[in-house]
């Protein structure tokens, strides 16, 4: 009777480990310190912050980043996730998609927090390249962060990003590409970089899974 307490035991604690060995590299923060929601449809996910504002609202953080082409007063759409920020908007003739990349910046060309940025022409209302830029460092650790956009397709409101131990979840805001970021899988060497990308609908529920395989621009 002992033993099979003992067993029971056992079989319980195991159960709990390897819970927590499915959720253990889940971070607990965001960038700056912020709490880490978890996106409850996608077990141990992180559901970075977005919120869609105007420039003006958003002050000096927009204006020391922001073109000339583009009005103070712009819909941005802000991100920030677990290693990497960014700032989404559109010029003045709604055909050049913009955006502010955070990060540390090794050349120091820009003022912080941004670190480089990247801008795309519009068809149609559709961005064909994802604007791949990886000329930053993640704040925490130093390694190379790249960037890109994510088109979503029709009924997707959930970008999923597979960050090794865990997913990172961005919502689709104001009918704009999304701007995701990654330290994973960055060829600095070829220039290129490669996201494992899900899109959900609103409850959560998986509409297409693809590799995006991103090229610098030039």
């Amino acid at each position: 009777m002992g033993l099979d307490r003992l067993t029971a035991g056992l079989v319980v604690l195991l159960l709990l480990l390897c819970a927590a060995c499915r959720h253990g590299g889940r971070p607990q923060e965001l960038l700056h310190g912020e709490p880490a929601p978890e996106f409850l449809p996608v077990p141990g996910s992180v559901l970075s912050i977005a919120r869609a504002l105007r420039g003006t609202t958003l002050g000096r953080r927009f204006g020391i980043c922001r073109p000339a082409s583009v009005a103070f007063g712009a819909l941005v759409v802000e991100r920030i996730g677990v290693d990497g920020e960014s700032l989404t908007f559109v010029d003045r003739t709604g055909r050049t998609l913009h955006s502010c990349d955070g990060g540390i910046d090794p050349a120091g060309e820009h003022i912080p927090p941004w670190c480089g940025g990247s801008a795309g022409l519009l068809f149609e209302g559709r961005l064909l390249d994802p604007r791949l830029d990886i000329l930053c460092l993640d704040p925490r650790k130093r390694r190379p962060l790249a960037y890109a956009w994510v088109e979503p397709i029709a009924g997707a409101h959930w970008i999923g990003v597979d960050q090794g131990s865990y997913t990172e979840i961005y919502e689709v805001l104001a009918g704009m590409p999304v701007r995701i970021a990654g330290v994973h899988h960055v060829d600095l060497g070829r220039a290129r970089a490669t996201f494992e990308v899900t899109q959900y609908d609103s409850h959560g529920q998986a509409l297409v899974r693809a590799r995006l395989e991103a090229a610098v621009a030039g």
